[in-house]
């Protein structure tokens, strides 16, 4: 029981660490997008570089999809270790 509860352990330090990965990759997805829509920077609307805000959300949704799924496994081992 020892080595499986410190296993589980091991894996929730490494859920947490790819928690922290994810969540600078949302805030610079965020950041990206916010840059790249903000239209104070942009003279036209017309110049604004839809494509690759289009992509940086892709990759937002992606990331924020993957944060979800740790944040359920990170949860549900908590409630295991008690």
């Amino acid at each position: 029981m020892n080595l499986e509860r410190s296993a589980m352990r091991g894996q929730l330090a490494e859920l947490a660490e790819k928690r922290k990965k994810l969540r600078l990759r949302i805030e610079g997805n965020c950041q990206a997008v916010r840059t790249v829509l903000n239209t104070a920077m942009v003279m036209l609307v017309d110049n604004l570089d839809i494509p690759m805000a289009a992509e940086q959300m892709d990759e937002l949704q992606e990331a924020w999809a993957d944060l979800a799924v740790v944040n359920s496994q990170i949860e549900r081992l908590e409630k295991e270790l008690g």
